[in-house]
């Protein structure tokens, strides 16, 4: 960034709105994964969805460790 965007609104509030669309569109993105994840378990004959429900909760325990003192 130089020294004259540092100063100018239209700039700024540019930037501003760019991030933001990003944010927006790596949310809408996620959710979308999340569906399909979630569709995909329809597939798991019962016999085998306690293992898969282990699994998923070890993945999730995993994610929140490394993520405990992140802010995430």
């Amino acid at each position: 960034m130089n020294m004259n965007n540092m100063f100018n609104y239209d700039y700024i509030q540019q930037q501003a709105q760019q991030h933001h669309n990003q944010q927006i569109s790596k949310v809408v993105d996620a959710a979308k994964k999340l569906k399909d994840f979630l569709d995909s378990t329809d597939d798991i004959e019962p016999q085998y969805q306690e293992m898969a429900s282990a699994e998923f909760c070890a993945v999730m325990f995993d994610y929140m460790q490394r993520h405990q003192n992140k802010g995430v």
